[in-house]
């Protein structure tokens, strides 16, 4: 069993090639920016690999992001309990631009209600 980490006593190396863990990783990554890029791309399905309907997802949701980082669409707090920390959520990927906004906690409870 792995044993965890008492906050501020992070691993400052790789686990992968053993080189250091860049700054402003350790403590949220386990290894080198290197190392995770490339155990990325090596198992990350290729775009031409996914179904229709994971197409139809991603670039839905590549569309909306590309609309909030041009500032044409803003994020507005969660529908339900008011958190300003919120995602996206589509209730028809064909319009991509149609998202209503939850809380993590909000769009869990929101997708196991069906």
């Amino acid at each position: 069993m792995r044993i965890r980490n008492t906050k501020g006593n992070y691993k400052k190396t790789c686990g992968k090639c053993e080189g250091p863990i860049e700054a402003e990783l350790v403590g949220r990554q386990r290894y080198c920016r290197t190392c995770k890029n490339l155990h990325t791309k090596l198992t990350r399905k290729k775009h031409s690999e996914l179904t229709e309907l994971q197409k139809m997802k991603a670039n839905a949701r590549s569309y909306l992001h590309i609309y909030i980082k041009r500032g044409k669409i803003s994020k507005t707090n969660c529908i339900i309990c008011n958190s300003p920390d919120v995602e996206a959520h589509h209730h028809d990927y064909a319009k991509p631009l149609e998202v209503v906004w939850f809380c993590r906690k909000c769009h869990l409870e929101h997708h196991e209600k069906g």
